[in-house]
């Protein structure tokens, strides 16, 4: 008997998000199948234990890995751990993620102990963050299903042949997988387990809405209801994310330079997108199921100025589609390019800000904010270029970003002004700004 394990990332973000896998793949291969009655782990399986003390020939294990021609094989240094590791795990699935995490570090980027603390701080925390600001409870993947597996796109899940089934609706949420009223998988597992999952009451919650359809205000041990876990949970794994390029920049100097700042570009890219998906998530659940978040923060972005409400030229509306993709509409520039200010209604005081934008396949754009008369930033349209991800020429959640500008003094009333010059099929597409005080993710 063999396992076969997912190295590459199609449902988890494509490497551009980090993602260490090994923590997922020991809760698999730490679990009770009760085979027997008996205590009887995967991993125990795998190595040819048999109920009743027997054995038989060691099972093994297999990967879909998807090693190409980019440097780093994986399309990102840090997803080299999740190889690396995979291998320690078919020769002893005992091993732990912790240890062999650090030993594949030292092995990759030297002794340095700052180095080895940083990237376990972020890799053990990167499931738990991308599990939150995606899929919870057990739903599983919100990913555009039907196309090419990335940003977010929970419409996808459900009425086509491809779907992953969470039947979400008005009421509700979650595939009843038990046998009583639902398809049976409950049942497919040996008896002890089978009936934990029957139940509601015994399922994991981590697990709940796989194995069971229940009413969005089903109140969790936490006191919480499931819509409002799954606000909560976004609103968290976005505010970790944007740890992770702050971390990784505490190591500078103590990487060289061409794989700290391919490193950086990512994490950096991944705290835009995970607010991407929260915004996406939290709206089209919102809108769905009609209840409101406890803390007001759904469609509530009071530090945001959308695009479509700055004073533009060279630009002219246009849909996001699936319109939870943007924050409003959609401003898109003609051949010559555009602009779009505003005046900042903020009080005066150091702001980080950052801008919703659009970064589609087909085009290099290129973009610049001043304040005043002083610019603060420019970036272009080309993630492309540096992450080996699935592409989008439409304006989704797949090609939605953001870029954010740190630590930024302005002076209530003056004018905030962003420059975009299309290229190619990109028409350096613009959602919002927003001015983030201290302490606020908006």
């Amino acid at each position: 008997m063999a396992i076969e394990l997912q190295i590459t990332q199609e449902y988890l973000g494509q490497q551009a998000h980090l993602f260490y896998l090994p923590p997922l793949w020991r809760e698999i291969l730490d679990f009770d199948m009760r085979w027997g009655g008996e205590d009887l782990r995967v991993k125990d399986i795998l190595t040819g234990k048999r109920p009743g003390g027997k054995t038989v020939s060691k099972g093994g294990f297999a990967a879909v890995s998807n090693v190409g021609q980019e440097k780093s094989w994986l399309g990102s240094h840090l997803a080299m751990s999740n190889l690396y590791t995979y291998g320690r795990l078919a020769w002893n699935p005992w091993d732990e993620p912790v240890a062999m995490l650090h030993d594949w570090t030292r092995l990759t980027f030297g002794l340095d102990e700052d180095v080895r603390d940083v990237i376990t701080e972020m890799s053990m925390e990167s499931w738990p963050a991308y599990e939150n600001y995606t899929g919870n409870l057990g739903v599983q993947t919100l990913t555009g299903i039907t196309g090419n597996h990335y940003g977010p796109n929970p419409a996808s899940q459900d009425g086509n042949g491809w779907g992953q089934w969470t039947r979400a609706d008005r009421n509700g949420i979650g595939m009843d997988r038990t046998v009583a009223t639902g398809t049976g998988n409950a049942g497919q597992y040996p008896p002890e387990v089978a009936a934990m999952y029957e139940d509601v009451e015994t399922t994991p919650e981590n697990l709940i809405l796989w194995f069971h359809h229940l009413p969005w205000t089903h109140k969790l041990s936490t006191g919480k209801t499931i819509i409002q876990h799954f606000y909560d949970a976004h609103y968290a794994g976005a505010e970790t994310a944007q740890t992770f390029p702050l971390l990784w920049q505490t190591l500078k100097g103590k990487i060289d330079d061409e794989r700290y700042e391919a490193q950086l570009y990512r994490l950096e890219y991944q705290a835009g997108h995970s607010v991407v998906w929260r915004d996406f998530i939290c709206r089209f659940y919102n809108k769905m199921s009609g209840i409101q978040d406890e803390q007001d923060r759904v469609n509530n972005h009071v530090w945001r100025i959308e695009a479509e409400s700055m004073t533009l030229s060279g630009y002219s509306r246009a849909n996001a589609n699936p319109s939870e993709a943007a924050s409003g509409s959609v401003v898109t520039a003609g051949g010559g390019g555009g602009s779009a200010s505003a005046e900042i209604p903020f009080d005066s005081g150091v702001y980080d800000i950052a801008v919703g934008y659009f970064d589609v396949s087909n085009g290099k754009a290129s973009w610049t904010i001043s304040i005043g008369d002083e610019v603060i930033g420019e970036w272009q349209g080309d993630v492309e270029s540096h992450i080996s991800k699935a592409s989008s020429n439409g304006l989704d959640g797949h090609s939605a970003a953001r870029v954010t500008f740190r630590g930024v003094t302005v002076e209530k009333g003056q004018t905030v002004k962003i420059t975009g010059s299309p290229n190619g099929g990109e028409a350096a597409p613009l959602d919002y700004v927003s001015f983030q005080p201290e302490g606020i993710l908006d």
